[in-house]
């Protein structure tokens, strides 16, 4: 019998895991690394933080494509307008719901948050082109600039708009494509999320924000500022809106 002829041994009725070992997977990584280090056995410690890592990479990567894949299918499937209804319908169900609760929060405590969040889609530095960030404060404002932005400017630089199967851009360019057609698809959500839809519900914008002029090299910005009152009108006049008078009462 020539090698490629052999068969796998039979394995049929073999445990392959004691029942220690499937509980122990089965338990989340942070509570094993922190026990780890109250033993002081720094050396697993740091092992389960590096694991952890590339655990939560693999599962961003997933969900983004996944996301990217669903509105793409919505594009070719139904047109462009239908991925501006897909938007809508998805963020009034539970983004109009958080972005009140973002406003209602005390906006120093929110950098601190919005750090967070670029620092869960920097998938903490490693996989392909991982997500990378700086903030920078003035009087008026933070802005967070990314180079790349951990999610869809990383599906841009992994090569997902590229080659076989590529997935799609705006074929046309819209007020939620920030006016241009080649737009990544994926990141369209941005203009709904951030500022679009929370002016129609909230009468300002949560996170303006600036796309990439060149998705290869240039950064996507996001701002938070001090006082939204300070929010600049270029924000609501891209969308054909105006920004509200602070000095006349609203209806």
């Amino acid at each position: 019998m020539t090698e490629i002829d052999e068969q796998p041994p039979d394995t049929t009725g073999e445990r392959w895991f004691t029942a220690e070992s499937l509980a122990e997977m089965s338990r989340p990584t942070m509570d094993r690394a922190i026990e780890a280090i109250d033993a002081g056995d720094y050396e697993t410690a740091k092992s389960l933080c590096a694991g952890m890592r590339h655990e939560w990479r693999f599962l961003h990567d997933l969900m983004a494509e996944l996301i990217l894949g669903l509105i793409d299918f919505v594009q070719r499937r139904c047109g462009e307008d239908a991925v501006a209804d897909a938007w809508r319908d998805s963020m009034e169900r539970g983004w109009k719901r958080d972005t009140g609760a973002v406003m209602q929060r005390d906006r120093r405590s929110v950098v601190k948050a919005l750090a967070a969040t670029w620092r869960a889609h920097s998938t903490s530095g490693v996989g392909e082109h991982p997500g990378r960030f700086t903030i920078e404060e003035d009087d008026e404002k933070f802005t967070f600039t990314m180079n790349p932005c951990g999610s869809g400017q990383r599906l841009w630089r992994r090569g997902m708009y590229h080659g076989e199967d590529a997935y799609g851009v705006t074929q046309e360019a819209h007020d939620w494509s920030y006016q241009r057609a080649g737009l990544p698809l994926y990141c369209t959500h941005c203009t709904f999320m951030n500022e679009m839809l929370p002016i129609k519900w909230y009468g300002m914008p949560l996170y303006p924000s600036d796309p990439p002029d060149d998705y290869d090299v240039d950064p996507c910005v996001w701002y938070w500022y001090k006082d939204p009152a300070d929010i600049p009108e270029r924000h609501w006049t891209r969308y054909g809106m105006t920004k509200p008078d602070p000095e006349q009462p609203s209806d």
